[in-house]
């Protein structure tokens, strides 16, 4: 789930606390109290007159070291303790620019997106598409050279769906509250069409990874080269979600050695398996910074050569102080806060890239006014997304009406608005909206046979006063100003009284189904396959039990339960025929668009800057450099 509190890359928020220095370890490794163990004392890039040739006939810098600053882009906090480098608590989009450098799963994304082989290179389903056999690249390591094989693909997926990972990893080094920023029950989404997986990932079941052919599990190690996984369906995105971080190989020596989530403060010694490694950590530098380099084992196995020998990552809260300090001379790249987007764009370093993210107004239908479909309504229609885009961010994002972002499979053309004249257009229908309200308001006047009260919205709706409605909101500026400017036009069209909250904690607690009316947040595709922006956002929340009294899935905050929605979901999700496929996501898009769980305002783009000197890098329209891309990058001589 990559959520994200400011869509950068559309990526998120960062939430990080400064950790302390404990002491040295081997002499040349700092720890982190917190988590960050970070290099110290890095030498400013040096410049070179001289140099080798690339293959491509560049003259290549003598030091081929990067300097790619970390930014979740949220100034709710003022500190970095929290980056979560586990890939099985990898919730946020920020994080996944370590996890895509650090780790190489069973399969990644070509150029143009589509499933290709990684640390697979080839796979066979079976007929009933619901046996996957992978085989895997011969000759394999982890970081530390210890030799990596299916045994611990299989560890690793257990592990991603153990019922008490989260409960697990410590707060000194992911910050306050320890699992703030692992889900819970997150990765069912992704995982949990693997035969068992619910049970195990609830508590109620075994573990659900084998050796051989063995019926009573489901994540086999048929040989060490060899792993079959068995699903319960066969589900059409499989190989799409098996690109998430969740499936990624940790090496279990290592997680045991030293519990609670504290591994991730030892990645110096081993423990992953893709293009680069943790070299150093070191707290204090300012800003603080990690370390990679390049991983022979990787470069072996995959028969590529990297250029790139070094990525320095200084780790920033604040992506506004990230751009402060490019601007003036330092790193090698920089993101674009959005509000700069307006002078960023007219320089010669600036990027954009439009990304397969949204952001969007969550609205809750357990939480009056919101339960009313007429005041759901009015509130999507009478916002103007053109103006709000334009004056907010300035350019540096697409105003939209969808649910799924345009430029992947399933964006579907013909989305209109709700109400009973809908249209594409992107500055709202202030009349109809008011219409709507006015219906709405109309049923304050009666009274509950059995309560004798009024419906719970007319507090919200009705008179000169009414009641606040909240919107709750990262402590983000950008964030806070997009949800001050749709308070204000709501407020001033609909005669609402709509007030803006800013909030820590904020994805925890929609992921918990908390307490909030309204919220603003984004999304960023996990994979180009509608089902991760449309069945694992709106498929209706599972009864509650005795068991487990407050059950819902991971994504549905809204708490839509529509059950033909719910029946399109599965069919769409099975459906073997791309065409039909896409076309019963597409009528299950207009739905949800009717109903407006999610008011949508805007497709985020990837902005960013980056020294001429640095070549072969980009970002893809996910917001990454899959780990397959990196023998690409080298410095030129400058």
């Amino acid at each position: 789930m990559r959520w994200s509190y400011l869509v950068r890359r559309a990526k998120g928020t960062g939430l990080y606390q400064a950790a302390a220095v404990k002491g040295m370890r081997r002499q040349r490794r700092q720890r982190v109290v917190g988590g960050l163990i970070l290099l110290a004392g890095i030498a400013p890039l040096l410049l070179s007159a001289c140099g080798f040739q690339s293959n491509t006939g560049a003259l290549l810098a003598a030091d081929q070291t990067f300097v790619y600053p970390y930014s979740r882009g949220d100034s709710s906090t003022t500190t970095v303790k929290d980056l979560v480098l586990d890939p099985a608590a990898i919730a946020y989009a920020a994080d996944s620019t370590f996890t895509s450098m650090m780790y190489s799963g069973l399969v990644t994304f070509s150029p143009d997106l589509q499933v290709v082989g990684d640390a697979a290179t080839s796979w066979d389903v079976d007929s009933t598409g619901t046996i996957y056999t992978f085989h895997l690249r011969p000759n394999m390591h982890f970081s530390d050279g210890t030799p990596l094989t299916a045994t611990d693909f299989a560890y690793s997926i257990n592990r991603a769906l153990a019922p008490n990972l989260c409960s697990k990893l410590d707060d000194s080094t992911y910050g306050d509250h320890g699992s703030q920023y692992c889900f819970q029950g997150l990765v069912q989404g992704y995982l949990g069409h693997i035969v068992g997986a619910l049970d195990y990932n609830s508590g109620t079941g075994p573990a659900v990874n084998g050796e051989g052919n063995n019926p009573k599990t489901s994540v086999n190690v048929i040989d060490p080269q060899t792993l079959q996984i068995r699903l319960d369906a066969p589900i059409a995105y499989f190989l799409e979600a098996l690109t998430y971080p969740f499936s990624y190989p940790v090496e279990q020596k290592l997680v045991e050695r030293y519990p609670n989530g504290t591994w991730v403060q030892h990645l110096d010694e081993g423990g992953t398996n893709g293009p680069y490694k943790v070299a150093q950590y070191d707290a204090t530098s300012k800003p603080q910074q990690i370390i990679l380099e390049e991983n022979p084992y990787w470069e072996q196995a995959w028969g590529k050569k990297l250029t790139l020998k070094k990525i320095v990552r200084p780790i920033y809260p604040v992506v506004d102080n990230e751009y402060a300090d490019y601007r003036a001379g330092k790193w090698d790249y920089t993101d674009v806060p959005s509000q700069s987007y307006f002078t960023a764009r007219g320089q010669s370093d600036f990027n954009q890239v439009p990304l397969l993210a949204e952001n969007y107004f969550g609205l809750n239908f357990d939480k009056p006014p919101l339960n009313n479909l007429q005041v759901r309504q009015a509130l999507s229609l009478a916002l103007n997304k053109q103006l709000l885009v334009d004056r907010v961010e300035n350019g540096g994002a697409i105003p939209t009406n969808h649910i799924v972002p345009k430029g992947q499979p399933g964006y579907y053309t013909g989305l209109v608005t709700p109400g009973s004249n809908p249209t594409q257009s992107l500055t709202g229908d202030q009349a109809q909206a008011l219409q709507l309200l006015k219906a709405a308001r109309a049923t304050c006047n009666t009274f509950d046979p059995i309560t004798g009260l009024k419906p719970p919205e007319c507090p919200y709706i009705m008179g000169s006063h009414p009641e606040a409605i909240n919107i709750n909101v990262s402590k983000n500026a950008t964030r806070v100003a997009i949800a001050t400017f749709a308070a204000q036009q709501w407020n001033t069209i609909l005669g609402l009284n709509i007030q803006v909250v800013p909030t820590d904690g904020l994805g925890k607690n929609i992921v918990a189904h908390g307490p909030y009316q309204m919220w603003v947040i984004g999304w960023l595709a996990d994979y180009p396959d509608p089902q991760d922006w449309l069945s694992l956002q709106f498929m209706s929340n599972p009864p509650a039990t005795l068991e487990n009294p407050h059950a819902q899935t991971a994504n549905n905050a809204s708490d839509i339960h529509d059950p033909n929605l719910d029946k399109l979901f599965k069919q769409a999700d099975l459906e073997r025929d791309p065409n039909k496929r896409m076309a019963l996501y597409n009528q299950a898009e207009q739905i949800i668009v009717n109903e407006v769980p999610w008011i949508p305002y805007e497709q985020s783009k990837a902005l960013w800057r980056q020294r001429p000197w640095v070549r072969g890098f980009g970002l893809n329209s996910l917001g990454l450099m899959v780990d397959t891309a990196w023998p690409n990058v080298y410095i030129a001589s400058h």
